[in-house]
């Protein structure tokens, strides 16, 4: 396998060269952007890999120029971009442009470098398409898109590394099961996946009992030892789902655990050593975050050693019918029912031109909805127009209802909003992203909602 390091640190490309060849890898080493370009252009016949730095010093052209040239004039080949001072958004502007990567130098290891250079270059053998969307569909993730084979592609190259993964996607995208797939298709399969829903254990005084343990006296109400998630998940796969609302303090406390597999549960003057591979989910622009000072710089690139971008349902409407049949037969499958078969073709035609933004989440439960509404054989477009409106028409009713008692409209339809808001946390348990998926609105409108009207979902969990 032969890798391109563009850099114009020489002692640097001195050292991966060195790094790589023990390795069993071949490099060609490039100090310049017009090198880089040269020898792009000479060998991309046998090249595995490219690993790019951002800037180079004393140039008008940028390794981000590099990048584009590469992509443009030969895409088959992975880009890794590395730097030692560049930032967070240059990094994220670099994955936009079409790197597979990105590494700060100051915080990525020798281990960790050759591992994901060879979950970059290492799975570029051919598998059939057809193999890739059963694999999906074996994990629970119906496709047929374009998009989702990429996802499937990702999926594939990093689960037998031990990378640390995040996965970013709108609420209700599948980014769950995306999580579940890679440690079912890791060397951990065997182990434990364990599931962490962050909201839940958010608070100050939950959080370090929950994921470190705690022993038998370290506060009031530990009567016996506990044992966390970090020792659950021990030789296998720790989710932290919807990390981006951790609490400052708390990204503070997963930092050296992260880094190092390392812990003090509460309480205990013993360390404990783990050896788990993280992955994370979120919905939030993580970026965004570190730029106005509410998620850590540092652990974003502690769990962001591979990124993984679920694409909206409205990036891939060719699923969206698959999806629904699928979803049809299982639930008749799981009913007994016999109707109803299918959907007319306006029916479908109707699903493909929304924008669903509860995403596949919210498809899957107007598609069971309409079974239990529909009079007849298939379901029409007009069973899926009652299904989405229905939450909408159950509030105005009770607005026009209130409003006739008290005179307020505004306090009136207020009041069915929150209504609203209650019956969807209830249904979901409290879990604020399901619900937002449920009312067709996204998680920072449904937070500002609950403001509004002073709801806690906390009360809606069991």
């Amino acid at each position: 396998m032969k890798i391109l390091i563009a850099d114009d640190d020489t002692e640097y490309c001195q050292t991966l060269q060195e790094l790589f060849t023990r390795n069993g890898w071949e490099t060609i080493v490039a100090h310049t952007t017009i090198d880089a370009l040269n020898q792009l252009d000479r060998h991309y016949n046998s090249l595995d890999l490219i690993l790019l730095d951002v800037e180079f010093k004393g140039e008008e052209r940028t390794g981000l120029d590099v990048l584009v040239y590469a992509q443009k004039r030969y895409p088959l080949i992975p880009v890794v971009m590395i730097s030692g001072y560049g930032t967070v958004e240059t990094a994220a502007y670099a994955t936009k442009l079409g790197a597979e990567n990105f590494f700060d130098k100051a915080s990525m290891t020798a281990s960790k470098l050759i591992e994901m250079v060879n979950s970059m270059a290492i799975h570029r053998h051919v598998v059939e398409e057809k193999d890739k969307f059963k694999f999906l569909a074996d994990n629970g993730i119906i496709a047929q898109s374009k998009a989702m084979l990429e996802v499937a592609d990702a999926i594939l190259r990093v689960a037998r590394s031990n990378l640390n993964i995040l996965i970013t996607g709108e609420t209700g995208t599948g980014k769950r099961l995306v999580a579940e797939a890679i440690h079912r298709a890791s060397p951990r399969c065997k182990n434990e996946f364990v599931s962490v829903p962050i909201p839940s254990v958010n608070s100050d005084a939950l959080f370090t009992s929950e994921m470190f343990g705690h022993k038998r006296g370290s506060f009031t109400g530990a009567d016996q030892d506990k044992r966390g998630f970090f020792h659950k998940a021990n030789n296998g796969t720790l989710f932290l789902d919807e990390i981006g609302e951790l609490l400052p303090i708390n990204q503070t406390r997963l930092l050296v655990p992260i880094e190092e597999r390392r812990y003090y549960p509460v309480g205990s003057l013993e360390e404990e050593k783990v050896n788990i591979r993280f992955i994370s989910a979120t919905d939030k622009d993580l970026v965004a975050a570190i730029k106005n000072g509410t998620f850590s710089s540092p652990l974003y690139y502690r769990l962001r050693e591979f990124e993984i971008k679920i694409p909206p349902l409205r990036e891939r409407r060719e699923d969206i019918k698959l999806i629904a049949q699928y979803t049809l037969q299982s639930q008749l499958k799981e009913t007994g029912a016999q109707n109803p078969r299918g959907f007319t073709p306006s029916a479908i035609e109707y699903m493909e031109s929304l924008d669903w933004p509860g995403n596949v989440r919210q498809l899957i439960n107007t598609v069971k909805q309409c079974t239990v509404i529909a009079s007849g054989q298939f379901i029409t477009k007009a069973d899926i127009i009652k299904v989405l409106d229905q939450r909408l028409d159950q509030a105005e009713e009770q607005a026009t209802a209130a409003s006739r008692e008290n005179g307020s409209l505004k306090q009136a339809r207020m009041s069915a909003e929150s209504e609203a808001i209650k019956a969807a946390l209830k249904e979901t348990n409290g879990n604020v992203t399901r619900a937002a998926a449920l009312l067709g609105v996204s998680r920072e409108t449904l937070y500002s909602m609950m403001k509004k009207s002073n709801i806690d979902p906390r009360q809606f969990r069991t």
